[in-house]
This record gives C-alpha cells, sequence and structure tokens, in this order.
C-alpha cells in the first residue's frame, strides 16, 4: 500500500474520538428532548381551580362507582389511565387508575360498586400530593349539591365531610401533612333485578 491510500485511513482513524464524543453526546440531548415529550410532559394549559379540580373528582367517583354502563370507558376517555385490572369476583366490580391533572401532579384514583343480595354499595377513594396547599376544601361546597364543613386544623391540615341532598353521596377528605385524600360512598339502592 502506498502512503497516499493510508492517508485517508489516517484521517478516519483521527476523527474517530471527535466523532465518538459528537454522538455520546447525542443521546443526552435525545434523552432531554424525550424528558419533555408529550408522553412525559405535565399535562398542558393553565393549572385546574380548585373548584374545577373538586368537580373532576366528583364526577369521576360518582360515576366509576355508580354502577351504570360504560364508566370505565368513559373515565378512560377523560384522561385517566387504568392500572390492570385483577379479577374481583363477580360481586365486586373495581377501576383504578392515575391522570395528571395541570397544576396537581399525578392523582390516584381507586372505585368499586359492590353488589350484595339486594343492595349495592359504591365506594371511590382519590389520593394525591398537595404540600403547596392547592386545594381549598371550602370549593367542594356545591359540587353535586353537596353541603358539609371543614375543620382546618394549622400547618395546611383540613378536614371536611359532605353529603349530597338525597343523602346518596357521602364524602369525607382530608388533607394531612401535604397527602390528600378523598373518600366517597354512594348508596346505590336495590340491586337492580336480572
Amino acid at each position: 500500500m502506498t502512503k497516499l491510500h493510508l492517508l485517508p485511513l489516517c484521517l478516519i482513524l483521527m476523527a474517530s474520538p471527535v466523532l465518538a464524543q459528537s454522538s455520546a453526546a447525542a443521546p443526552a440531548s435525545s434523552a432531554q428532548d424525550n424528558d419533555n415529550s408529550s408522553s412525559a410532559a405535565p399535562p398542558s394549559g393553565p393549572p385546574v381551580t380548585s373548584a374545577e379540580a373538586f368537580k373532576i373528582f366528583v364526577d369521576t367517583c360518582t360515576d366509576i362507582s355508580g354502577g351504570t354502563e360504560g364508566s370505565y370507558d368513559r373515565a378512560n376517555a377523560a384522561g385517566w389511565i387504568p392500572n390492570d385490572a385483577d379479577d374481583s369476583g363477580p360481586y365486586n366490580s373495581i377501576y383504578s387508575g392515575s391522570r395528571e391533572i395541570a397544576g396537581l401532579g399525578e392523582v390516584d384514583i381507586w372505585g368499586s360498586v359492590q353488589n350484595f343480595p339486594t343492595q349495592r354499595l359504591g365506594y371511590c377513594r382519590v389520593d394525591f400530593s398537595d404540600s403547596n396547599n392547592v386545594l381549598d376544601f371550602k370549593d367542594m361546597a356545591g359540587v353535586h349539591g353537596l353541603t358539609g364543613s371543614i375543620q382546618p386544623r394549622g400547618g395546611g391540615n383540613v378536614y371536611g365531610a359532605w353529603e349530597a341532598p338525597d343523602k346518596k353521596l357521602l364524602v369525607i377528605g382530608d388533607r394531612s401533612d401535604g397527602a390528600v385524600e378523598l373518600e366517597f360512598n354512594l348508596i346505590l339502592g336495590e340491586k337492580p333485578k336480572s
């Protein structure tokens, strides 16, 4: 081989460390771009208000735990991502999932409809972190006609209990040490005759 033929080979070998550094840097910026992708990005738009958040929770919980057909599909269409379902048997239907809500972050939901020999009960629970005390528990009043009271306990801790005018929707909730827990109990009445 002549020296002239070796020249391109030497140039390629000398450029290899530079190319390797360039390609090593590319995945880092790619990973950063991926962190900003729609799958990892927070929900677009302005943060929801406290009243809007309570409406989302009450609407979703009363639907998935209300025993109506298609409620799980409606929850999925509203942005809730269902968890893997386990077989809960013939007397208990369960939905669980999560959703990113602008201003609140990830919210977990778990709801069930329990079928007894003559009666049905619905239960739903919503959990999320609210260390900045974004949620104003006073805003639960009026959603689906709910009335009740709250008791602030200092340091952002607050407790509340509400019920619907027909006494068939009962809600209790608290924010304690930055964690919110809302529980919905639905008295669905007599089991439909099959």
